[in-house]
């Protein structure tokens, strides 16, 4: 069965955001700056473009000629950020690429965590998390895999209880190893708590 089409692409951005993520970092670190620009270039697409999408809109235009786009952003970001990234933003923009800023960061936060001996770790909670089950469960992962290990939360409410675990494209429900069972039941609890807590406030208000 032939493979989907937006799926080639998908692999494509991935590629290419590896490519250019690894030129960014490599010239980053030679500057001895890869930490800072990897939090500029974070910062650029999470509370830059996806806050003005009329800019990311721009910059990602083919109608928009390579001068144009050298201009918008020196006027944009000049001054905002180091010379490495801004100078790594018009290269990428002579390349026609800057639509694949967002596969770039994911790349750059992977290779950044791989150059630091870190992996990153997604937990999915049905509620968020407090920060001293945060600090637990942080502190059993990196006990079971060895590593420092970067927490990203996020809330997936059908979870109903209990814990998802994704490290890079592995997901586990809970079971990664004997320990995270333990995990299960603290996270159980909370949910639980956090139910009695909803219906307690709901009581009161009603």
């Amino acid at each position: 069965m032939a493979k989907p089409k937006h799926d080639a692409i998908d692999l494509s951005r991935q590629h290419l955001g590896t490519v250019y993520a690894k030129a960014l970092l490599g010239a980053a670190d030679k500057a001895g700056q890869a930490q800072q620009v990897l939090e500029e270039l974070e910062s650029l697409v999470e509370d830059v473009l996806t806050k003005l999408p009329q800019l990311e809109a721009a910059l990602s235009s083919p109608r928009l000629g390579l001068e144009e786009k050298r201009a918008l952003i020196d006027r944009a970001f000049g001054g905002r950020m180091s010379v490495t990234l801004t100078h790594f933003l018009k290269v990428v923009a002579q390349h026609g690429r800057l639509d694949a800023l967002r596969p770039m960061l994911r790349a750059a936060k992977k290779l950044y965590n791989e150059m630091r001996g870190r992996v990153e770790v997604t937990v999915q909670t049905a509620y968020p998390m407090s920060n001293p089950l945060r600090e637990r469960i942080a502190g059993k992962l990196k006990q079971l895999l060895g590593r420092e290990v970067e927490l990203k939360a996020e809330i997936k409410e059908d979870l109903l209880g209990g814990l998802v675990v994704r490290i890079g494209d592995t997901v586990y429900d809970g079971s990664l190893a004997a320990g995270l069972r333990q995990m299960q039941e603290v996270t159980l609890e909370h949910t639980r708590q956090s139910i009695r807590e909803s219906l307690e406030r709901f009581s009161v208000s009603t």
